[in-house]
């Protein structure tokens, strides 16, 4: 016997769903607000901070933040490399001055990664708060996801740009931890490298209702004789006008297209550059 269309979508319509896609009976859990974890602070919204500049160097007009925020910095400085560091250091610095940018992987339309997106800041990021889980939607680049919810770090992690992060709330401070990186991004726009055995511990602190501090540590035995740390502070920002950026696409119009040692043919093209 054959069934109507009919009286299928019927029995589609009204059929109980599986196990799997049913919604909990109670939501968000007990004792759990939409916003985040328990008796966490409200950190939700449109942010702006700081760029992390070179102490006694002017910047650039419009090379930094984008409300005109002061410049913070990385302490101690200069930055404490060892002496296999400092050769990469002292090659991209040479190479700038000849008009060559070694290891500007934005240039190649990588992603930039962390520690530059919690410190590097020109354009605002938005964060989302949802239970056991923090997330910074940051311009232009991947979001970062920070566990809130006491899981730990994988264990056969794969480095990458943005890494893993974890954290937990103490009053009105969330602190996290992110390892799994990779060495192809760079500290902030000063190009400064570093190595795959980087680990970020960094603290988030709403210390007034439109201010965050964020203050982070770089813990990298191979490039470092001592850990680095600077303070970034971010404001909130609730004119409609910061929500409505572009999507800061590398790809589109880009003729200034580079490798890896910082050479470009002016016009974009990729035959024999870094393939993406």
């Amino acid at each position: 016997m054959r069934t109507s269309l009919t009286a299928v979508a019927a029995l589609a319509i009204f059929a109980p769903l599986p196990a799997f896609a049913q919604e909990p009976e109670i939501w968000p859990p007990p004792g759990v607000s939409f916003h985040g974890d328990p008796a966490s602070p409200d950190i939700s919204g449109v942010w702006l901070g700081s760029k992390t500049g070179i102490p006694g160097v002017k910047s650039a007009p419009n090379r930094g933040s984008a409300d005109g925020s002061p410049e913070t910095f990385w302490a101690p400085w200069p930055l404490p490399y060892r002496p296999s560091y400092q050769q990469i250091v002292d090659a991209r610095n040479k190479a700038l001055g000849e008009g060559r940018a070694l290891g500007d992987n934005g240039a190649q339309c990588l992603p930039l990664g962390i520690p530059r997106l919690l410190v590097a800041k020109v354009y605002p990021d938005e964060i989302v708060q949802t239970p056991g889980q923090v997330t910074f939607f940051t311009f232009g680049a991947f979001p970062i996801i920070i566990w809130t919810d006491g899981r730990p770090h994988p264990g056969d992690l794969k480095p990458s740009f943005t890494g893993h992060s974890v954290g937990y709330w103490v009053g009105d401070t969330l602190y996290v931890e992110t390892v799994g990186l990779n060495n192809r991004t760079t500290l902030e726009h000063n190009l400064s490298p570093h190595s795959d055995k980087l680990t970020v511990d960094w603290t988030v602190r709403r210390v007034a209702k439109d201010m965050l501090h964020i203050h982070v540590t770089l813990y990298d035995d191979e490039a470092f004789s001592e850990p680095v740390t600077t303070t970034n502070i971010w404001r909130r920002k609730t004119d409609p006008r910061w929500q409505v950026l572009d999507d800061g696409s590398c790809f589109e119009n880009n003729r200034t297209n580079v490798d890896a040692e910082g050479n470009t043919d002016g016009a974009g093209n990729t035959e024999g550059f870094v393939k993406f």
